[in-house]
């Protein structure tokens, strides 16, 4: 019997690790375990990382992932804007249901369909962002990153703004200037066709008649010029509803603290 039980433990660490690898139940806990490694390796090399400056918003309770994933796109932002630039945006997203094997951000009937809430950092510009430059960022981000990340490529997807309006807001110990805008852009809802990385993150989204598409979408982006660390900091949320957007701001977004090195 005492041969036997290495074996039997093994034999139970494998069944355990089999299960967490494929079993749609633990999805939640997969992504957690693989994306805070992947968030580890990024933050390493970040703008926040670099400046010092980083904004913390509390995620608990908030019915988001309870992770901000980071990821660091300088040399593809630089080329978006024409100009020499270091970039990282930090990002969460809708969470998973108990027992389900995916992300709520796939359920158009949920709260969070289609919604982020994350940080942008642009380094180096030298100036603030112009208006147009802010939606530039917004729609590098949603082009660029996320829409092909879930396997819409940057030809196919679309991020149009609709309307917008600007004022300043007061949070965190800085200075604002918070717009809102309605956009049209691709929903992440699809039918699955092979696997994608970006899967391990959001989970397999379940199948759909509908292939990525088009919404209309309230967004928030508020923004904050730093000229002693020449860096743009934005905290920015995308949501399904105006009703939405709001609840996050006043529940997650503006109860931020930012460091600053």
């Amino acid at each position: 019997m005492r041969r036997r039980w290495p074996w039997l433990a093994g034999g139970l660490a494998l069944l355990v690790l089999v299960s967490l690898a494929v079993n749609p139940w633990f999805a939640r806990q997969r992504s957690l375990l693989l994306m805070s490694s992947y968030d580890w390796s990024f933050e390493r090399g970040s703008v926040p990382r670099q400046t010092g400056v980083a904004v913390e918003m509390p995620l608990r309770g908030s019915g988001l992932y309870p992770l901000m994933i980071t990821f660091n796109a300088d040399r593809p932002m630089s080329d978006w804007l024409g100009a020499e630039v270091s970039f990282t945006v930090e990002f969460t997203f809708a969470d998973f249901a108990p027992r389900q094997g995916h992300s709520s951000i796939f359920d158009p009937g949920h709260p969070l369909y289609g919604a982020y809430v994350g940080s942008y950092y642009l380094h180096g510009l030298g100036r603030p962002l112009s208006t147009a430059e802010v939606a530039r960022v917004a729609e590098f981000d949603q082009r660029m990153l996320a829409l092909p990340a879930l396997g819409l490529r940057l030809a196919d997807n679309r991020f149009e703004v609709l309307a917008t309006s600007t004022r300043p807001v007061g949070y965190a110990g800085l200075n604002w200037t918070s717009r809102d805008a309605t956009v049209l852009t691709n929903c992440p809802d699809h039918s699955p066709d092979g696997f994608l990385l970006a899967y391990l993150q959001f989970g397999t989204p379940p199948r759909t008649d509908r292939h990525y598409p088009v919404c209309e979408l309230a967004a928030r982006i508020d923004v904050a010029w730093l000229p002693e660390h020449d860096l743009s900091v934005g905290t920015y949320i995308m949501a399904a509803t105006g009703a939405e957007v709001d609840r996050m701001s006043a529940q997650v977004v503006q109860q931020a603290t930012v460091s600053r090195g």
